[in-house]
């Protein structure tokens, strides 16, 4: 992963500190996103909720803060020009983690179809869509009795 953002933890005066690179600032979503990863940073390490730095779970945690559809749309992106055809990847999960995430998302907030799909490039959107199938089919395996919500 190319490195765009750095966590430093506090500083002299107590304060956090974060570096962003100055290309980020040309693609909001992707800023949101990164902001939100280096926030989760802050509630994971700076208030030493875990000693050790686990990246998954810093992109994990702005799903929770309700922040997850910038992670997500930014951690996969299709590119097409005249001459070639890619994606790029940033971060360290998977779109179908992803997908997943924001699905057990929506589903603990009893949002059968959340308003704030239609943001999710379309890939996500399908890997989100097959997820909360997935849960509804299977929430006796999903979640362990009397811990699942009630959707």
């Amino acid at each position: 992963m190319e490195c765009t953002r750095l966590y430093f933890g506090r500083n002299e005066q107590g304060k956090y500190e974060i570096l962003i690179e100055k290309k980020n600032l040309t693609n909001p979503e992707n800023l949101v996103a990164t902001l939100a990863h280096e926030f989760a940073h802050i509630k994971i390490l700076g208030e030493k909720r875990l000693e050790i730095n686990d990246e998954p779970l810093t992109d994990l945690t702005p799903v929770v803060f309700g922040l997850g559809i910038f992670n997500a749309n930014s951690s996969f992106r299709e590119h097409k020009s005249f001459d070639s055809y890619g994606h790029n990847s940033i971060g360290y999960l998977q779109q179908r983690e992803w997908g997943y995430a924001l699905a057990l998302y929506a589903f603990f907030r009893q949002e059968e179809n959340p308003g704030w799909i239609k943001f999710l490039t379309p890939n996500i959107k399908s890997d989100f869509k097959k997820s909360m199938d997935f849960i509804h089919a299977n929430i006796d395996k999903v979640f362990i009795e009397g811990q699942k919500g009630s959707g």
